[in-house]
């Protein structure tokens, strides 16, 4: 296979593994395998054409996600929770910017993040950008320092703990999301406790009842 098809092969499963909203291997892990398989292998060229495909399936799973928030399945109160957070980002550009970016530094999982984030129709530039700059040096580092122990260290990837960790991890995001969407963030910011947003009309009865 030539270098430009094993590129496009990197592209392809990137994008594909960034795309899928649950239980996708991280892309760090991928990278640390091709690290020790191929240790001479040009770190910066392999993280860079990573963290483009990561940043472009993110984009398209954030997307998705706010698809998902003008179907019918969405409460009303539900969208306007998430519109004042989504304006919160807005105002705090350069903060919420900060943020994404180091969160992108860390190897810990998005797909969580992209599905919150794209229920809110905050500008997907603000995330995207800030995403693959810090991908790209996590991803760098992933590649470049397995290559560096690959000749001293036998590393065992596919163990029964980390599998589990993955599977509780993704469920823990999942449910993170959920609580993201139900979490009324006006309310709670204003009265300093944990309000959630109500799904259904809760009209006062009428006098004489209840």
């Amino acid at each position: 296979m030539s270098l430009g098809a094993e590129y496009l092969a990197l592209i392809g499963a990137v994008f594909v593994l960034n795309v899928m909203p649950a239980f996708a291997p991280p892309t760090w892990m991928l990278l640390t395998f091709l690290g020790l398989a191929f240790p001479a292998g040009n770190g910066w060229a392999v993280a860079g054409l990573a963290a483009a495909a990561a940043t472009a399936g993110r984009g398209v799973l954030a997307m998705a996600s706010r698809r998902l928030l003008r179907s019918r399945w969405v409460p009303e109160a539900m969208r306007s929770n998430l519109g004042r957070v989504g304006a919160a980002i807005q105002h705090r550009r350069k903060t919420a910017g900060g943020m994404f970016l180091l969160f992108a530094v860390s190897p810990l999982p998005s797909n969580a993040l992209f599905l919150a984030y794209g229920l809110t129709k905050a500008p997907l530039a603000l995330i995207l950008l800030p995403f693959f700059i810090g991908r790209s040096f996590s991803y760098a580092l992933a590649f470049s320092g397995s290559a560096a122990v690959a000749r001293r260290f036998d590393l065992e990837l596919g163990t029964g703990a980390s599998i589990g960790y993955f599977v509780v991890s993704q469920c823990l995001s999942l449910g993170l999301v959920y609580g993201f969407t139900r979490l009324d963030w006006q309310r709670s910011w204003a009265e300093r406790r944990l309000c959630w947003v109500a799904t259904k009309n809760t009209a006062p009865a009428p006098p004489g009842q209840g």
